[in-house]
């Protein structure tokens, strides 16, 4: 699992990094679903799947991105509905503590190399939580 250490009421723990769409979707038990159908001739990142969350109080959508060779590669939460940026980064702040908190461009950041994880706070452009795997090597070595 990606976090252990959260409540499980949240839809998105089912989600293991270097997970194909197919098997996020199959592990999600109907939680998750295709959110955008991928076009090679569109530029950027676009999520694969998605699921509803709920984390820290707030409601989340949780999008899945997933590479095509690698698998899943990161999550982003992204709020819903009414919130205040500041309440997440606060209780993102209560969550994980201060002890691995680092800033980087302004961000909380957390390192978390015990359950290869880097969670931030994409600041005030939006409130998303973004998880990412802190060592992607693990994933390709089959470690996930």
């Amino acid at each position: 699992m990606i976090f252990l250490p959260l409540t499980a009421q949240a839809g998105w723990r089912f989600a293991e990094w270097g997970m194909s769409k197919d098997e996020l979707i199959a592990a999600s038990n109907g939680e998750a679903g295709p959110h955008y159908e991928q076009n090679r001739e569109s530029w950027g990142e676009y999520p694969a799947a998605k699921s509803e969350a709920h984390e820290m109080g707030h409601k989340f959508e949780a999008w899945y991105y997933i590479d095509p060779y690698d698998g899943l590669y990161a999550i982003r939460l992204v709020p819903q509905g009414l919130y205040w940026c500041i309440d997440i980064r606060d209780r993102a702040m209560q969550r994980w503590g201060y002890r691995d908190l680092r800033h980087e461009d302004g961000d909380p950041v957390w390192k978390m190399p015990e359950t290869n994880n880097r969670v931030s706070i994409i600041g005030f452009r939006g409130c998303t939580v973004k998880l990412e795997p802190l060592d992607p090597e693990k994933i390709a070595r089959g470690t996930r």
